[in-house]
């Protein structure tokens, strides 16, 4: 977005809540705190292997495409590039999967990479033909996660959810509808996968 595009304080404060919650920004976050939360410090330390691919391969794959003019931006507004960058990032997930399982990694861990895996396909497979938004979908994998993890005050953390949504819509990124279906795809997903494998 260039300075121009954000005009209002609305848009400003839309435009902030964006940067900060950026698929990559949080799951960045979300996975050393699931670590901490399935097996402490020692989770902690898995997570960062999950991290590198699940946050540090794909950035680095967006951040190469935006520098060589093949992205618009980082947040990969225009549908139509998005299916290479996700694709290769759902490649990047699954060796990340495999790598976890075979190394004995806590199931949380290893369920939270596979959910991830799972949404990022399924999302990548909507927005071929469909702009769904991946904001929505990653914050409210989070909040599914952290909430099934953590329980009790961690729920607060759906509260993002909306404020996520709002965001999206006043930068007119995405149509209302496209925002539901990031948190349905994003929650629905997550919690299927864990609930599946057993988590908590």
């Amino acid at each position: 977005m260039t300075a121009a595009e954000v005009t209002t304080p609305a848009r400003r404060v839309a435009a902030a809540v964006t940067t900060a919650t950026s698929p990559t920004l949080l799951l960045a976050v979300l996975y050393p705190v699931v670590g901490a939360l399935a097996a402490g410090v020692v989770g902690i330390a898995w997570s960062l292997v999950g991290m590198v691919f699940t946050v540090a391969i794909p950035a680095v794959v967006v951040d190469r495409g935006v520098r060589s003019g093949r992205y618009t931006d980082h947040h990969l507004r225009e549908r139509e590039q998005r299916a290479v960058p996700l694709g290769l990032a759902a490649l990047s997930v699954a060796t990340g999967v495999v790598v976890l399982f075979v190394a004995g990694a806590p199931r949380a861990i290893a369920a939270l990479q596979v959910a991830v895996l799972v949404t990022v396909v399924v999302a990548t497979a909507i927005t071929l033909v469909w702009k769904v938004s991946f904001h929505t979908a990653v914050v409210a994998a989070a909040a599914a996660v952290l909430t099934l993890l953590g329980g009790g005050w961690w729920a607060v953390s759906w509260l993002a959810v909306p404020v996520v949504g709002w965001a999206r819509l006043v930068l007119r990124a995405h149509t209302a509808a496209q925002v539901v279906a990031g948190v349905v795809v994003g929650a629905g997903v997550t919690t299927a996968v864990l609930l599946v494998a057993g988590v908590p």
